[in-house]
């Protein structure tokens, strides 16, 4: 029987195969699961997303019961990251809900078109400090700066011990999905027909806090793997035009800095890319990762990145709620085949939805056995 170290090793190179585009000995399954881990095994949410003693090992026992993952994408989870990942209000269970309904993220306009200018002016640090009060986010930029972001080592180091390799437990993202949350969705748009030049310019101001961040993040925890995060700035949101001078160039300098770490870039692309994978060619080969969510065509995305990107995903959300074992072993089977078996790590579309059954899970597991 291999010994903990040598499984962690084993499902290291497993992963590092995916990424590479090689042929590993199976398709590695990562799985990322928060709220239905804590829903399997009986903790309240509001417990669980608000403590880090209790996230990550309640993570653990639930994968521990279900079966033999390769890796998971997060080490564990906190609500508060929520908030300083949009810029935006978030309602939790316990405070703001009862004690296991799931958190939500609030639509509201936080930020002003004035708050560009500061941007542009002063710098994004400066700015965020200011705007923080000013949003009423204070709790939740406490918890996570002084509680979830100083117990991730201890997270990483239950997590080795299982022999498990966490893979992005980091997210960062572009200008672009910060400006959206905290104006809110329909502002923002505006914002980019009214006032690009404003907008532009407080993005380029706002990048190097995003690449320090990113580096400090990948430094001190000794990260393998980032999240590269994008939901709103999809391409099924913008035209060409707006796409390619407000997202794509920040992403492409995200990148850049990542891989300088020596780090796996893990874009986590919500929403549907279908119209610009073609442009992810211009990413370095067999260096990162596209995570979709269902909504993007993972056929597609293989014909046109099979030979240059690992795919991660798809197994939809919908399906692990109220599809059957067998219908989810035929879904992962056939992304098994025919996405993979070179080049391709199978996970659900973005996060496994709390009212996923068990039994559904482990038949993703399964496939990945077949």
């Amino acid at each position: 029987m291999s010994t903990t170290q040598e499984l962690y090793a084993q499902r290291t190179r497993r992963i590092a195969a995916a990424v590479a585009l090689e042929k590993p000995d199976r398709v590695p399954f990562v799985p990322l699961g928060d709220a239905f881990a804590a829903r399997i095994m009986g903790v309240p949410l509001a417990d669980f997303c608000t403590k880090p003693e209790v996230a990550y090992p309640t993570i653990i026992e639930a994968f521990r019961r279900i079966g033999e993952v390769d890796g998971v994408q997060h080490a564990s989870f906190n609500v508060a990251t929520l908030s300083t990942m949009w810029l935006s209000k978030a309602k939790w269970p316990g405070r703001d809900l009862p004690v296991d309904d799931l958190w939500q993220i609030e639509e509201l306009e936080l930020m002003t078109p004035d708050d560009y200018d500061v941007i542009a002016d002063q710098g994004y640090g400066a700015w965020l400090e200011t705007f923080i009060p000013r949003a009423g986010l204070e709790a939740e930029f406490e918890m996570a700066r002084n509680q979830f972001a100083p117990s991730l080592p201890e997270a990483f180091r239950a997590w080795e011990a299982e022999g498990i390799p966490v893979f992005c437990p980091v997210m960062t993202t572009i200008p672009y999905e910060y400006f959206c949350g905290a104006r809110s969705m329909r502002p923002f748009m505006l914002d980019l027909f009214r006032m690009p030049d404003r907008v532009e310019a407080a993005m380029q101001a706002t990048m190097p806090f995003i690449i320090e961040r990113a580096r400090h993040s990948i430094r001190s925890l000794g990260l393998t793997g980032m999240r590269l995060g994008g939901w709103r700035s999809a391409g099924e949101f913008l035209s060409p035009k707006l796409w390619e001078r407000f997202v794509f160039p920040y992403y492409k300098e995200l990148l850049a800095a990542v891989l300088d770490e020596g780090v796996t870039p893990v874009f986590h692309f919500d929403s549907n890319w279908t119209r610009d994978l073609e442009r992810l060619r211009d990413f370095p080969r067999a260096t990162c990762v596209l995570s979709l969510d269902g909504s993007t065509d993972i056929y597609r995305a293989k014909e046109v990145l099979g030979d240059h990107m690992c795919i991660m995903g798809d197994v939809p959300p919908a399906l692990l709620s109220l599809g059957t074992p067998d219908e989810v072993y035929e879904y992962s089977a056939r992304l098994v085949r025919e996405i993979g078996p070179s080049g391709f790590i199978l996970a659900q579309g973005c996060d496994i939805p709390p009212d996923a059954s068990a039994e559904n899970v482990a038949a993703m597991i399964a496939a990945t056995r077949s």
